[in-house]
């Protein structure tokens, strides 16, 4: 069917040397490609024969292993004593409302019994006044012995608790007077100014003549000089960089801020104080 002829020959056995070679030619090989390819693809001309059809053999009935004598519906998921809500809750149905049970207007305020006139009395503090036609008892004789009972009476008795009133402090002996320590302190304050007076009052003697106040309008020249000057540092300090990368600058920068500080310390001693000037002989 390959549509070309070969020589008869063993496989594994060379041809001789005498027998010449045969040239065959072959046809076209085309369509013994497709007849292959249908048939592997399960295609064929004889798939157009009907085939007869084959039953399977039925397989034999199930016969249980148990006898059919047992009430299959006693039994539920194993169980052979059925049990209300065991299993999947309550039965089918169970739950069904009923419309004639509904809860009404007042139907679970308490009840309370019918009002009735109270049982208990109230307790009577001191007895009643007799009335008019009252006789009183007479001729009641007692045999205590009133001086007697009265002394046991006394001995046996707790003593009453007397209100002590608060102290009024308005009434103290020493009230509105300073406290002893409170003159003690200030006799050593004052002692103290003494001693201070003295000493400035020598300096005084000593330096002579070369002390004297500022005036005022001085004083607040000088003011305004500090606050110039404090100016004038200020604006070389904001002049400096950002990031000081130098020793220099760092050293500066420190400089810059003493000079501030000390500045705003004069101008702030200065201000609304009595400035006294010492003239020293050099």
């Amino acid at each position: 069917d390959s549509g070309s002829t070969q020589a008869p020959h063993l496989p594994d056995q060379p041809l001789p040397s005498h027998v010449p070679s045969v040239t065959h030619r072959t046809r076209d090989s085309t369509p013994t490609r497709q007849r292959a390819a249908m048939m592997q693809s399960g295609e064929s001309i004889y798939n157009l024969i009907p085939q007869p059809v084959v039953m399977p053999p039925r397989p034999p009935m199930h016969v249980s292993q148990y006898p059919g004598e047992v009430d299959p519906h006693g039994f539920d998921l194993g169980v052979s004593n059925k049990r209300g809500k065991a299993t999947f809750g309550h039965a089918t149905g169970t739950l069904k409302p009923k419309t004639d049970q509904f809860l009404k207007s007042h139907q679970k305020e308490p009840v309370l019994p019918p009002p009735a006139h109270p049982t208990r009395t109230k307790a009577t503090l001191k007895p009643a006044v007799p009335a008019m036609g009252d006789k009183p008892v007479m001729g009641l004789v007692s045999a205590k012995n009133f001086v007697t009972a009265n002394a046991v009476e006394n001995i046996l008795s707790q003593p009453k608790k007397t209100f002590q009133a608060p102290m009024d402090m308005t009434k103290k002996a020493n009230y509105g007077k300073v406290p002893r320590y409170l003159q003690t302190i200030k006799s050593q304050i004052n002692t103290e100014k003494e001693m201070i007076a003295e000493y400035h009052r020598q300096q005084a003697e000593t330096l002579g003549g070369s002390m004297r106040q500022m005036s005022g309008g001085e004083r607040d020249g000088l003011v305004v000089e500090l606050k110039v000057k404090w100016q004038k540092v200020n604006e070389a300090y904001q002049k400096l960089p950002f990031t000081l990368d130098t020793p220099q600058q760092k050293i500066r920068k420190e400089t810059l801020e003493a000079e501030l500080a000390q500045l705003e310390k004069d101008i702030k001693t200065l201000q609304g104080r009595q400035v006294v000037v010492v003239e020293e002989d050099y």
